[in-house]
């Protein structure tokens, strides 16, 4: 049986300060999200299969896209788990593996 999906996250990037709020009318607090889906199989090998920022109202969590190149340029390192980013990689080298022991032995 094989065991595949689809799964999403939201990671919180950063603080923003606080902006006005078109929806609360007010000054409040805003964060940087991340937003992503993922695919699986076996729930291990894994690869990210959309991904989004956005600035976010800490009160009514309303806001609007951000800019991917421009987030991503000043993150330190990547929100995404790496299960999540290369999982993937690892179905890779187990195929590798069996293909290139099955030559050797073949």
């Amino acid at each position: 049986m094989i065991i595949w999906g689809m799964d999403s996250d939201v990671k919180h990037i950063s603080g923003a300060g606080l902006n006005h709020c078109e929806t609360c009318e007010r000054k409040r607090p805003f964060n940087v999200i991340l937003q992503y889906r993922f695919a699986y199989l076996y729930y291990i090998f894994a690869w990210v299969t959309s991904k989004q920022y956005f600035l976010t109202c800490e009160v009514c969590q309303r806001g609007w896209k951000l800019n991917q190149k421009t987030v991503e340029a000043n993150l330190e390192q990547n929100p995404i788990p790496f299960l999540h980013r290369y999982g993937w990689s690892f179905l890779v080298g187990l195929v590798a593996l069996f293909v290139i022991s099955t030559l050797i032995h073949g």
